[in-house]
């Protein structure tokens, strides 16, 4: 107190301009403090030896497995922490057994029998049984409580039973070669979630204090509305391949700006898109080499047929033709026509045609009115409702909204968070809905396209065919090349329901996304180009050498 009254003192006494000038610098350094202060609760963003940092742009929100399908950063570090009775390796582009020591399908395609490995032990070391199996596939999966449609739908009607204390037997209601890859989903420990109720499973604290099986434990989580650090090390008792690389660190931020503004401390960055401006950024630090790749995945805008002019397909066409994709493919991306994620720009099917798009509607009866929209026959101004995630790029959006409007199609946009999103298109509300898939490890189009996928049917919830399409040729397709084993006879039947779509125009395909990995150049290559999923790269990334860490 007597140190502050002598300053004071002097502040006092100095003269009215210097006392300005004092005030001014004391402002800026109280200012300049206090964001840096802020900066490093936000952001703790510092390198340690022997610890592998990685930078993504997201946020982690549920680290449990089974509700990682809307955010990438969830399914990167549930790749790591959890596995399950089969893995895929991106660079061998196979199924493997993981949990399971052996795997045997029957000859008729219905019954997939796996022996469990011995002695696996969960991160607090408590042994890893069938029960797990059972628990995660027929208590949590195939509860109706559980809240992921793209999980129930690929286990409903199984039965999952159990003989003896190492084998599990799925039996399927009908043949799915695709079944094998959905055994990939990370298994839930029993002990700690079986009093748990199904329908708050995803509000459980155990997605941000996960115990798994995988290859990599959590030691701390540290979540912040912008930004989240999250810090693994290398499981002592992982019954496979032991990673090279201990400790990982992985670092999230809002944007990539807020990244890129902390590269110097990192190892590797994810998931930046090809024409990314950080990816400039990047390439002057001369730290990093840049591997491109690409996901089978795609961003589609799927037709309500249930709801009014969408039921015809005069109307769809029209819209398909009005659309300019050439304009609605933003920055990163790659034109897509079809299911087969190519550009077939010159197919008479995808040629942009306002003109014509403009024929079809007057033909249709629905004439512009005075304001410029066109009227139904009622004389009502026809408006379409447009549903997207609230991350959706904005250029996209304002691109389908004048492409339409010109076309005379008044465009209400509804933007809506994960949680909101998910339940407005469960229940369907939507003219359109904008929305980027990932096909994962199969092209397994059943459940977008098959009439069962609609929901409500026979009582079923709402499965994922969006557009609640109804054919009996996609139908007898789909269920085809589900039961075909023969890959050229698969692609054949692929070819033939890529046909159809195009023609029956349930779904417009946009665009699909050019990625680049970003590794410290002391690291060694990572040679695979094409994955299914981000997180793929975390399959091989612990295994690649890295001296001098």
């Amino acid at each position: 107190m007597i140190q502050l009254a002598k300053v004071w003192k002097i502040f006092a006494s100095m003269p009215r301009r210097e006392k300005i000038i004092v005030a001014v610098l004391s402002a800026v350094f109280v200012i300049s403090l206090g964001r840096f202060i802020i900066q490093q609760l936000r952001f703790p963003v510092r390198s340690e030896k022997g610890i592998f940092a990685e930078g993504m742009v997201g946020h982690v929100r549920n680290l449990n497995p089974l509700f990682v399908d809307f955010s990438d950063a969830d399914r990167d570090l549930s790749e790591l922490i959890f596995s399950g009775l089969m893995r895929y390796d991106p660079a061998a582009k196979n199924f493997f057994p993981d949990l399971a020591e052996k795997w045997e399908r029957s000859s008729n395609g219905l019954t997939y029998t796996f022996t469990i490995r011995p002695n696996i032990l969960w991160h607090d070391k408590k042994p890893f049984t069938t029960d797990d199996v059972l628990f995660t596939f027929r208590d949590v999966i195939q509860d109706p409580g559980l809240r992921n449609p793209v999980l129930t739908n690929a286990f409903e009607s199984v039965q999952v039973t159990s003989t003896g204390s190492s084998t599990v037997i799925f039996t399927l209601p009908k043949p799915n070669s695709y079944f094998i890859s959905h055994l990939t989903v990370g298994l839930l420990p029993k002990h700690i979630l079986e009093q748990t109720p199904i329908a708050n499973l995803d509000k459980s604290s155990f997605g941000q204090r996960p115990i798994g099986t995988g290859p990599y434990m959590v030691q701390n989580l540290k979540l912040n509305a912008t930004g989240d650090v999250v810090n693994l090390s290398a499981f002592p008792e992982y019954y496979g391949q032991k990673p090279l690389l201990e400790h990982l660190r992985f670092f999230t931020f809002p944007d990539e700006e807020t990244l890129i503004s902390e590269q110097k401390a990192l190892h590797a960055v994810s998931k930046i898109e090809k024409k990314s401006p950080s990816v400039k950024a990047l390439e002057e630090d001369g730290r990093f080499n840049f591997y491109p790749y690409t996901l089978n995945q795609f961003t589609a805008l799927y037709f309500n047929t249930d709801h009014g002019l969408l039921n015809e397909k005069r109307f769809r066409q029209a819209l398909a033709q009005a659309l300019n994709k050439n304009a609605a493919v933003t920055a990163g991306q790659q034109r897509v026509d079809s299911l087969d994620l190519q550009d077939h720009h010159d197919d008479p099917l995808f040629v942009f045609n306002p003109e014509a798009a403009g024929k079809t509607l007057d033909n249709m009866g629905l004439k512009m009115g005075a304001e410029g929209f066109r009227l139904n026959k009622k004389g009502e101004k026809i408006s379409l409702k447009l549903l997207a995630l609230s991350r959706t790029p904005p250029e996209l959006i304002e691109t389908l909204r004048n492409e339409w409007q010109t076309l005379g199609i008044q465009i209400v946009v509804e933007k809506a968070e994960t949680q909101d999103f998910s339940a407005s298109v469960s229940q369907r509300m939507y003219d359109l809905l904008l929305i980027r898939q990932n096909l994962g490890y199969n092209r397994d189009v059943y459940p977008l396209f098959h009439s069962s996928q609609i929901g409500g049917v026979d009582g079923n919830p709402a499965g994922l065919n969006f557009a609640n399409f109804k054919s009996f040729r996609t139908d007898g397709i789909t269920e085809a090349i589900r039961k075909e084993k023969d890959s050229q006879d698969k692609e054949k039947l692929f070819r033939e329901l890529s046909k159809v779509i195009a023609e029956e125009i349930p779904v417009v395909f946009l665009s699909t996304p050019v990625y680049h990995y970003i590794l410290d150049k002391r690291i060694a290559p990572f040679t695979v180009s094409t994955l299914d999923y981000h997180s793929d790269r975390l399959s091989l990334l612990p295994y690649l050498e890295f001296p001098n860490l």
